[in-house]
């Protein structure tokens, strides 16, 4: 213990003697470890328990109860959400869950409880339209008569004014700042050519949705989905299996402990925990290992410049171990500084940011809370780290030429070829254990493989420098230089370079999963119209009368057509609606004749696949897990199995239905021949489907209708089946949205469909570039009631692309450019610093003050390139393994869900392979010194 003393004596001594290079050393450690201090701290912060989110929601209040299935006693599963599992105790598919009426729900409460309308979200549907500063916009409303003092109990609080009288009514927070108006101010609220104005009483927050934007009021339609409920003592399990039995699921504070169960009397598990454990173990070791490689090169450096000290300590009679033990309680001592600074660092900022934190989670927090297994993990994580980094840099410094260093030289040292042998076979390994990890589903398996394979790339360094630097002989004098220096200079190199790798793997590896979760959100969507189409939808607002099958009153579309053109002209120049005709299946599809004139009967229609196109799982025996798994296997091998789990079995709804060159030109993106041979399909009664595998020998496709015929009582007959086969072409598979079909009129005819009595569609062409600006006011215009309220308006314009995700992207790309950055600059004056009697050298012979500057420059590009390089590569490989961790749960499923796939951000990889070596090429050439004073020679 008196050697590890004074190593950690020593140790403190050489930090406080050079306190620059200390600082760097702290923060190449403690900067990743920041992060994941003030994500342990936020996260903390903003998580709620189920007992913290009942509160929040509930307030004082006993529960909120919804209507499940009101009359039909139902067994709820989960206990601790607002979403509750239930499922019938009994299911009968002819019965239908009636309304509850807010008395007979307080029957089924004890004596003296209070109910009052309440929902758990407030994006309830129910919009008005209102006047705001830019023209027309909707706002969400809700209608709670706040006056009931069970609302303030349940924890609303009014920032300014009170609770609204007669015609007032309250806002959001956000509300407020969006109409820009206060407490006393009105808003218009417009409903077709009519306006009401409406005093603002009050500006309420609610402590779980504090970014909302609504308004509340009596008077406003009431879209509650159930009841905030408030009893006089203590609502039990037993009051709540009661209301269970009517049909009504429970959500209260006092049973949120409650064991969730599933439907087999076991206890309930996601199968996705498994998974996520495996993905956040991968995610922790990648980032101790970006912190060992960032902080490598400080040990590194640091322990060739103190050569001549360790030589003497030689000298003088210390042992090999004991100057390990120096430069090792050096790792030790910066990595605790570094996670103390760090821990207290992220908690203060969080503590700074809480309502920053608050804005960005949508609630209120409880408090500050941070996370303290985790920070304490991070300590000895660090300290860890810290040893692990040192570690290198002790082993050669024990290794030291004693003579030589005392003489202020340092040998030449021929690169050895067993680094490269050792680098290589653990690259091997590390894709071997990734493969077997995968295999097996082993964790520990799958972080080796990460170590692995970015510990042999690093091994692998020096030999690839020493193979660069033969190319300076074609280079000019400053990057041959700088290459040839690299390569005599391996020792130092390497370190700087492994840095970059690590931080780049790290980001490299999150962009690519966030890309491929970008591509599945995307596959999610229903491709109808081309990128950038606009498109006008009106939707009927009137009842139908289910004895007549007639509208309880006339739809005027013409009139709503001409309103809304009027609209869109006040904005578009060269407007012009093309009406797309569309067709819905008939209630019986047109097969009254076959049944008797009483009978209840209902129509479903699909589009066939002839046997032999049919996917081979759907003739699979699905008995054991282990058989679907199979099947599945088999599937993913067979091409006629594209069909998936968006698409599968949807049905027809509002299917386009024309034979005109322009609407089938916009619905299919052919053109030329293609688009004249589609044309000439439809005009002989034909279709086109997005299916290929639909398509028969004869080149046409069958649909299948079902008519089923409900019964009173008994089982129900078996459906008779009707084939309809028409002439048809196919289109590119992704076309034509979920029913994969665009009809003709005469097919349409001939499938007994009928002409959408819910919506008119057109599109609209215009030669006004539709921007931001443009779509918010044309949608502010035209989403509202037209023709006297019996139409709603909608306006669009069709964009598959997710902004959200493509600008996390760019803040993981930024962010990782930014750590890279510093990495490779801090690593680069280190490394400069280390250099700095060859510089001195170059001056007295005669270079110029540029040329050192240029020589830097060069020496930076190098670092950061190769970094970025090898980071890439890891980080690929990395993402492969993180692919497969999401991917698992996914596997054995048909229709296939889409997989996270090979999607590559190339923004990011312009980034960090581009951008990054430029720009710290040009602080290198900024921020070196070209004048250096004369040195005395050491010897």
């Amino acid at each position: 213990m008196a050697g590890q003393r004074l190593a950690f004596r020593i140790a403190r001594r050489e930090a406080l003697r050079y306190k620059g290079r200390s600082v760097l050393s702290i923060a190449l450690l403690g900067l990743p470890l920041l992060g994941v201090a003030i994500g342990a701290s936020a996260y903390d912060t903003a998580s709620l328990s189920p007992e913290e989110t009942a509160v929040q929601y509930l307030g004082e209040n006993d529960a909120f109860i919804e209507p499940a299935f009101p009359g039909e006693p139902i067994t709820q599963y989960t206990w601790d959400s607002e979403y509750p599992w239930w499922e019938l105790e009994e299911y009968d598919e002819d019965k239908e869950p009636r309304g509850i009426t807010h008395a007979e729900l307080l029957a089924e409460l004890p004596v003296g409880s209070w109910a009052v309308p309440y929902s758990t979200w407030n994006d309830t549907g129910q919009q008005v339209q209102v006047e705001t500063p830019d023209g027309l916009g909707d706002l969400a409303v809700l209608g709670y008569d706040l006056s009931d003092p069970t609302y303030e109990a349940a924890g609303f609080e009014y920032l300014e004014g009170s609770s609204p009288v007669r015609d007032e009514v309250v806002l959001s927070e956000d509300a407020a700042s969006h109409l820009e108006v206060g407490v006393g101010d009105t808003i218009t609220l417009v409903k077709g050519a009519a306006t009401e104005e409406h005093e603002v009483s009050g500006i309420v927050e609610i402590p779980w949705d504090i970014n909302g934007r609504f308004a509340i009021a009596p008077f406003f339609p009431d879209g509650s989905s159930g009841w905030l409920v408030d009893t006089p003592e203590e609502l039990t399990h037993e009051d709540a299996l009661a209301l269970n039995e009517a049909g009504l699921s429970v959500w209260a504070t006092l049973l949120v402990d409650t064991p969730p169960t599933s439907p087999d009397g076991g206890t309930y598990e996601d199968p996705m925990d498994a998974a996520m454990l495996t993905i956040f173990g991968l995610i922790v070791v990648t980032v101790i290992m970006e912190v060992v490689l960032l902080a490598g090169p400080a040990f590194a450096i640091s322990a060739r410049r103190r050569t001549r000290e360790f030589a003497l300590m030689s000298a003088t009679g210390a042992t090999p171990a004991q100057i390990r033990h120096t430069v090792l309680a050096g790792g030790i001592l910066f990595g605790l500084i570094a996670a103390l600074t760090a821990v207290l660092v992220g908690i203060g900022v969080v503590a700074l940011g809480r309502p920053l934190l608050e804005q960005l989670v949508g609630h209120r927090t409880p408090g500050l809370r941070v996370l303290p297994w985790l920070q304490a993990g991070l300590v000895a994580v660090a300290i860890a780290t810290g040893l692990l980094s040192a570690l290198a840099a002790a082993v050669s410094a024990s290794r030291i030429n004693v003579v030589a260093a005392l003489m202020g030289r340092t040998p030449g040292r021929k690169g050895s070829k067993r680094w490269l042998v050792v680098g290589l076979a653990m690259v091997g390994g590390g894709v071997a254990a990734g493969f077997a990890g995968i295999t097996i589903w082993n964790l520990p398996l799958m972080a080796g493989a990460i170590v692995l394979l970015q510990l042999g790339l690093v091994a692998c360094t020096p030999a690839l420098l020493a193979l660069t630097a033969k190319l300076g002989r074609w280079l000019p004098l400053s990057p041959r230089m700088a290459l040839r220096e690299a390569g005599r200079n391996r020792g130092s190199a390497a370190p700087a370079i492994a840095a970059v790798l690590g931080v780049v793997a790290g980001g490299m590896a999150l962009s690519l999963t966030v890309a491929a979760d970008n591509v599945r959100a995307e596959s999610r969507y229903e491709h109808l119209l081309p990128q950038g189409t606009a498109a006008l939808t009106l939707h009927s607002q009137v009842n139908w009368d289910p004895e007549t099958d007639e509208p309880e009153e006339e739809v005027r579309w013409d009139a709503a057509e001409l309103e809304a053109e009027t609209r869109l002209g006040q904005h578009l120049d060269d407007l012009e609606l093309v009406r797309v005709p569309i067709s819905d299946v008939g209630d019986v599809c047109g097969r009254e004749a076959d049944f008797e004139p009483d009978a209840d009967l209902y129509c479903s229609m699909q589009l066939t696949r002839p046997d032999a196109n049919m996917c081979s799982y759907w003739d699979a025996e699905l008995t054991t897990d282990e058989a679907v798994e199979a099947a599945v296997a088999e599937a993913r091998d067979d091409p006629r199995c594209d069909e998936t789990a968006q698409s599968y079995g949807y049905g027809f709804y509002e299917v386009p239905t024309s034979t005109d060159p322009k609407i089938v030109a916009t619905y299919t993106e052919l053109e030329g021949d293609e688009l004249d041979a589609a044309v000439a399909v439809l005009e002989g009664g034909g279709v086109l489907v997005s299916d290929p595998w639909a398509i028969t020998d004869e080149g046409t496709v069958v649909f299948r209708q079902e008519v089923s015929e409900y019964v009173e009582s008994g089982p129900e007959p078996e459906p008779t089946v009707y084939e309809v086969e028409v002439p048809a072409m196919a289109v590119d598979k992704h076309l034509l949205g979920f029913a994969r079909v665009f009809l003709s009129p005469e097919a349409a005819e001939q499938l007994a469909m009928v002409e959408s009595k819910w919506s008119h569609l057109y599109l609209v062409e215009t030669s006004t570039e539709i921007d931001g600006p443009v779509d918010e006011a044309v949608s502010a215009a035209l989403n509202t009631d037209m023709a006297d309220g019996t139409v709603w308006s909608q306006f669009r314009v069709t964009d598959y692309n997710d902004l959200t995700t493509f600008y996390i992207m760019l803040a993981v790309a930024a962010l990782c450019a930014l750590i890279t950055l510093g990495s490779t600059a801090v690593s680069t004056g280190l490394i400069i610093a280390e250099q700095r009697r060859d510089m001195t050298t170059l001056g007295a012979v005669g270079a110029a003050p540029g040329l050192r500057k240029r020589f830097a420059m060069w020496q930076t590009i190098m670092i950061a390139v190769f970094g970025a390089v090898l980071g890439t590569i890891a980080g690929v490989i990395g993402y492969a393994l993180i692919r497969e961790a999401l991917n698992r749960p996914m596997m054995n499923q048909y229709p296939f869900e889409t997989l996270y796939g090979w999607e590559l951000p190339w923004a990011n990889f312009g980034i960090i392979l581009v951008a990054v070596p430029v720009i710290a090429a040009i602080g290198a050439l900024v921020f070196t010194r070209a004048k250096l004073p004369s040195e005395r020679r050491l010897t």
